[in-house]
């Protein structure tokens, strides 16, 4: 059977190609348009930012979302376990520590968190043992200056807060409202820079975390905590609590026990000898407990560390410095030696290769 084949169609030439062309693009223009055109009268269907709406869009938002972070100062103990677990350093904590007795233990001058760096992973909320540090439902902090995004949760360095004494067997702590704190911090989209430091600031702002002069010294306390060890060797309470004065007392549960008293109970009974797992108390922890052991194994405080050979000696005290010396015994001259008689200049042949001849 032979195929019927469609007649060709008829040509319209050059100009009907170019009416057509002409026809169907001022078709599809306006069905896009009539589409466009449509929703300017149409109610708009956006109800959360940057419309406002009768609730406030972040009491919509769930409660597990991640926005900014917001520590609670009244119970934060200062293990510094948000700090070791954010990954790109966002967190800074400046602590000093204090004997226990005139003035706390854990003293926190700084708590800053940089929220215009945070990557909002959540790691620094899972290993804080009370709870101060979660995300909040905040989301809006639009500045013009980068610098006001970082939140400084201790207002004021010269006035540091001390840390929280968590109360044995408490497994539920007393926290304000999540968003209080982070939403008082937020400053205002045009809010002026913080102000360039001065020299005398910015020299102040490098002494945080170092050492402050007339602090805790912790090798001297060492030696105490040591001698107060050997006299209550036998009594494993006591020396417990002894060893207790040696950690920062924070509770963290870093150290794999569930609170400090475990830590050094497991020490004072010779199970764990380890001195290094007291992370809040860092390298000062270690060194006294390392001198507790030392001195419970020899039965011997060790000496203070005499300073080594050829280290440079301490600047003299004021009162040092002030003191004239006392004068020196007079001693009888020796009579001088006669001048040997000038010798005449040498020879211009005879002077030495790399000297200059005298002048004539």
């Amino acid at each position: 059977m032979a195929e019927q084949l469609a007649p060709p169609a008829k040509s319209s030439g050059p100009m009907g190609a170019y009416a057509k062309n002409v026809r169907d693009t001022a078709k599809s223009f306006w069905e896009g348009m009539s589409i466009t055109l449509s929703y300017m009268f149409r109610k708009p269907i956006t109800t959360q930012y940057p419309d406002r709406v009768g609730v406030p869009v972040r009491d919509t938002i769930p409660a597990r979302y991640r926005g900014f972070l917001e520590v609670d100062m009244d119970i934060c103990t200062a293990c510094l376990a948000c700090e070791r677990a954010c990954p790109i350093a966002v967190i800074n904590i400046d602590v000093v520590k204090g004997d226990g007795k005139t003035r706390p233990k854990l003293n926190m001058e700084r708590f800053d968190i940089d929220i215009g760096k945070c990557m909002y992973c959540g790691l620094c909320v899972e290993p804080c043992p009370t709870g101060a540090i979660q995300h909040t439902r905040e989301f809006e902090g639009a500045v013009m200056h980068f610098d006001n995004l970082t939140l400084r949760f201790v207002p004021d360095p010269t006035n540091p807060i001390p840390a929280y004494k968590v109360p044995k067997g408490s497994d539920a702590f007393p926290r304000r409202p999540l968003g209080e704190i982070t939403r008082k911090l937020i400053k205002a989209w045009d809010a002026p820079p913080p102000p360039f430091p001065s020299m005398e600031e910015a020299a102040k702002a490098k002494e945080h975390g170092a050492p402050k002069e007339g602090g805790l010294d912790p090798s001297a306390m060492g030696r105490q905590l040591a001698a107060k060890a050997l006299s209550v060797k036998e009594d494993k309470p006591k020396l417990q609590k002894v060893l207790e004065e040696a950690m920062a007392g924070t509770d963290c549960g870093d150290c794999g026990y569930p609170d400090c008293f475990g830590y050094s109970n497991a020490i004072a009974q010779g199970k764990d000898t380890a001195t290094d797992k007291c992370a809040p108390g860092g390298a000062d922890s270690k060194a006294m407990l390392e001198t507790i052991l030392v001195t419970l194994k020899t039965g011997a405080v060790p000496a203070p560390a005499t300073p080594a050979a050829g280290a440079v000696p301490a600047p003299a005290t004021p009162a040092a410095a002030a003191s004239p010396a006392p004068p020196a015994e007079a001693k009888p001259e020796a009579p001088a030696a006669p001048e040997a008689p000038a010798s005449p200049p040498p020879a211009q042949d005879e002077i030495p290769l790399g000297t200059k001849p005298p002048p004539k």
